[in-house]
């Protein structure tokens, strides 16, 4: 298995990382420097085509890149700074200094760390103006804490992680120190990428089935006896198949009247996203009038693959919605519209599920379902009118589900509201599931 691992950072930093990784036989680096940290936003969609997992030198660009949705966080990584970093750091800088550093500042490093060490190594005499963080800030912010710092005499030297606050250091005569990743750091970080990287090429190797069902609403019933017509609307949707399951670099099969399986794999699926599949049921519409529903299903092996195809249709059926309706191996179901995103929630019935859920007869597959819209839509707080949209369902339905959920004491009511029209206010419950 080769895996091509995209080392990003300044030229120094990469030097360091590619040493560790040639002890890596399934690892084949692609090494990628910048001069400033901004550049990643450049270097990493250039490069997508060449990389299979994203190892960044540091805090900083891995930010950057998590932050502008260039790379997922399941595809990319990067080493920690321990307070062993800085340790080692301390120690060469009041060798070279010839004289005990005592008062100093540091960025990056977490807090914790800091006082972990501080509390074994350095002892109470030693003070440091840590600026720690979450992300990324501005190379120049950090460089005005440290010569703030500096100026007022409150540190003797400096020490970052930050290359372009380093150069910036010397610049102004600062005396200032590079801490980076050691070398245990890398390494425990590149065990964490290679078992990551291969369960991520074990994934998209996945058999996916994308299923195609030509709905038959009871227009379409009636058409039954123009079958010359019908046939042709078919061998349009023929062609349209043939020129998506390229797309998606696979093949399609007739599985009987009305239902196609185009076969193809997970990482396929995923590389063109969901938006090529709600392309399809437009380009179908449009070019063939025939409405159609399209799922996937996931699975290890093509039965289990067909099975979830199977089960996701079966789901399209009850919903009646234009989502794409995606069933994995765990049976997770994952709802995706094309104007507001996605949600997923369990088929399963969960272990840990509260009694009162399994009582209910509500089932915990639908209770998944209700949790998930509610965190989709951050909402706790819901009427009726927001159960019937959620689900698109009748309002009558959505009354009938809240008094479930309240009698099972998932839903209590808080209180009523004024429609602004006349009859009844409406009641006002808040949701009570339990968070896992």
């Amino acid at each position: 298995m080769n895996i091509r691992i995209g080392v990003v950072g300044p030229g120094d930093s990469v030097q360091s990382m590619l040493k560790e990784l040639e002890l890596y036989e399934d690892f084949q680096a692609v090494p990628l420097t910048y001069e400033q940290t901004s550049e990643i936003k450049e270097i990493v969609p250039a490069n997508q085509h060449k990389v299979d997992f994203w190892f960044f030198s540091g805090q900083s660009p891995y930010d950057i890149a998590i932050s502008n949705q260039l790379v997922s966080e399941k595809d990319a990584s990067f080493p920690p700074l321990y307070g062993a970093s800085l340790l080692g750091r301390l120690l060469e800088a009041q060798y070279k200094e010839n004289q005990l550093l005592l008062h100093i500042s540091l960025d990056t490093i977490q807090e914790n760390e800091i006082e972990e060490i501080r509390g074994e190594f350095l002892g109470k005499d030693i003070e440091i103006f840590n600026l720690s963080y979450k992300g990324y800030i501005s190379p120049d912010k950090i460089v005005s804490f440290h010569e703030a710092l500096y100026n007022e005499g409150k540190i003797d030297a400096v020490f970052t992680s930050i290359r372009e606050v380093y150069l910036a250091m010397q610049e102004k005569d600062i005396p200032c120190y590079r801490v980076r990743p050691t070398k245990l750091s890398i390494q425990l970080t590149l065990k964490y990428v290679k078992e990551r990287a291969q369960s991520m090429l074990y994934r998209k190797s996945q058999i996916a089935i994308v299923a195609i069902e030509v709905a038959k609403d009871q227009k379409a019933l009636q058409e039954e006896s123009y079958s010359f017509k019908r046939k042709h609307r078919e061998l349009d949707l023929h062609r349209w198949l043939l020129y998506y399951a390229e797309k998606a670099r696979g093949s399609y099969v007739q599985m009987g009247d009305g239902l196609y399986f185009i076969y193809t794999t997970r990482g396929e699926i995923e590389l063109e996203s969901e938006q090529l599949w709600f392309q399809f049921v437009e380009d179908a519409r449009v070019n063939t009038a025939l409405e159609v529903r399209t799922v996937i299903g996931y699975g290890k092996t093509t039965l289990e693959s067909e099975e979830n195809a199977r089960r996701a249709l079966q789901e399209a059926r009850e919903t009646k919605t234009n989502s794409i309706i995606i069933v994995d191996e765990d049976l997770r179901i994952t709802e995706y519209e094309a104007a507001i995103g996605s949600f997923t929630y369990d088929q399963r019935n969960m272990s840990n599920s509260d009694e009162k859920d399994k009582e209910s007869s509500l089932s915990p597959a639908f209770l998944s379902k209700l949790h998930s819209l509610s965190r989709y839509y951050s909402q706790d707080i819901v009427t009726a009118q927001d159960i019937a949209r959620w689900l698109n369902s009748s309002l009558r339905n959505a009354r009938r589900i809240l008094l479930k959920l309240e009698e099972n004491q998932i839903a209590v009511q808080t209180g009523e509201e004024q429609s602004g029209h006349r009859g009844r206010p409406r009641r006002v419950y808040r949701l009570k599931f339990r968070e896992q």
